[in-house]
């Protein structure tokens, strides 16, 4: 009969006979990592959780980790025996790696990043001191965290509806029934210019109409007020210079100053009417203008979720960027065989552009219906962008949900964390005795 030994990690015996084993304990006991004890068996202090399946591995046989331990635990058990990873097979990969901790760190990331607003006192920020310093503080909390006080609460509802006031405002600017007839239309210096401001209805309206003076009024004091709420976000943040080169705020920013210059253009026409390059700029203006329905987004910043929405984008890049170059390509792919299939049809597909725009409505399931096919050939082609669209467009989608939920899961998990550690704060151990 083979003679056994035992091994002893904090109370807890593993029996075996296996030699190989007894070699690396006493290697181990070399190493100054495990003890003999005087009945020639062996102690180490460690957790013996899975000393088990480390077991079977100084055995010979494989290393297979139970799915109930925690992947850091894992790892550190797997250094702490000196077993290499490739021992560790693949169908063991997720025990070992599914500690979320880079959702952590992110999650981590984000939160800092929700408070840069607020200068603390441990900083080396130079701060003012006394009154000025609590005011400043203040304000920090209540716009980069509106929940935690009174004042946050109403300056975001505030903030809320000067925001939805000034979309509501730039909706209602192209629309006729919002505006009143013009009392002065300038003069068309001529026949070209005539033609060029009225066989275009929208420039008809903007040129015969005018928004009342109680919606300019509307507008500007939501303007100036948003743009006031921009301003203190800047004084408060310790962070200026990212907060300058911020795309939200500088966006922010050039809509305040487009909207006063339309507001302006809109009193008096006939700065677009005897310059068509003004015309032109307008248009530019006017799309720049529309940018500011990003100021919804804002309200949204302030919650977690929207935070959270961001970090799934951010750790899901490479996947967007990938979905990105392989659309490109079959776009252009069927786009090109689709030219090619309707060739001998004059009236279909004019060219090879044209046709990539009809893949791309195509891949993404969209289907204007402006272009299709005719042919057999087309047809064929067509049910072939169609089947890879519904593919292509599905398989992302499901990584950015797995992975917006892994993310939203790790927060909710810190989230109570947090709220158990505060609570446990106030509570005292009777064991416990306060020195």
């Amino acid at each position: 009969m083979a003679n056994y030994f035992c091994i002893s990690l904090r109370g807890t015996d593993f029996v075996t006979v296996s030699e190989s084993a007894r070699d690396f304990m006493d290697e181990f006991v070399k190493d100054g990592r495990a003890e003999v004890k005087s009945d020639g068996n062996y102690f180490v202090d460690r957790n013996p959780a899975i000393f088990h399946y480390i077991l079977d591995y100084l055995s010979g046989r494989k290393l297979h980790l139970p799915r109930n331990i925690c992947a850091i635990e894992a790892r550190e058990e797997i250094e702490f025996w000196m077993i290499p990873l490739e021992a560790v097979p693949k169908c063991c990969y997720e025990v070992l790696y599914s500690d979320n901790m880079s959702s952590y760190e992110a999650i981590e990331e984000m939160e800092e990043y929700m408070a840069q607003g607020v200068c603390p006192i441990e900083t080396e920020i130079k701060c003012s001191k006394g009154k000025l310093q609590e005011v400043r503080e203040t304000l920090s909390r209540a716009l980069v965290d509106p929940g935690s006080s009174l004042l946050g609460k109403i300056w975001l509802f505030l903030v809320a509806v000067f925001t939805l006031t000034a979309v509501v405002c730039y909706l209602l600017h192209s629309n006729s029934e919002f505006r009143v007839t013009r009392e002065n239309i300038p003069p068309i210096p001529d026949n070209n210019t005539y033609n060029f401001f009225f066989s275009n209805p929208k420039r008809t309206v903007l040129i015969t109409k005018v928004v009342s003076r109680e919606h300019m009024i509307l507008e500007i004091i939501s303007n100036v007020f948003l743009l006031f709420d921009l301003f203190l976000r800047f004084l408060i943040t310790h962070r200026k210079k990212a907060f300058i080169l911020s795309p939200p705020n500088v966006i922010e920013l050039v809509s305040v100053v487009i909207s006063f210059f339309i507001s302006i253009a809109d009193r008096n026409p006939s700065i677009v009417i005897d310059n068509i390059a003004a015309d032109k700029l307008m248009v530019v203006c006017g799309f720049i203008y529309s940018l500011r329905i990003l100021r919804l987004l804002r309200l949204a910043e302030t919650t977690a979720e929207m935070n959270i929405l961001r970090l799934c984008f951010k750790k899901s890049w490479k996947i967007i960027a990938l979905l990105f170059m392989v659309f490109t390509i079959f776009s252009i792919l069927f786009g090109s065989g689709m030219y090619w299939a309707e060739f001998e049809n004059a009236e279909t597909f004019p060219n090879i552009l044209i046709s990539i725009w009809w893949a791309v409505v195509t891949i993404t399931t969209v289907g204007y219906g402006d272009h299709y096919p005719k042919t057999t050939f087309g047809y064929l082609v067509a049910s072939l962008t169609a089947l890879f669209g519904l593919l292509l467009i599905a398989m992302p989608i499901a990584a950015l949900s797995s992975n917006f939920g892994i993310i939203y899961n790790c927060y909710t998990y810190k989230k109570k964390y947090a709220a158990a550690r505060k609570k446990s704060k106030n509570c005292i151990h009777p064991c416990i005795v306060k020195k």
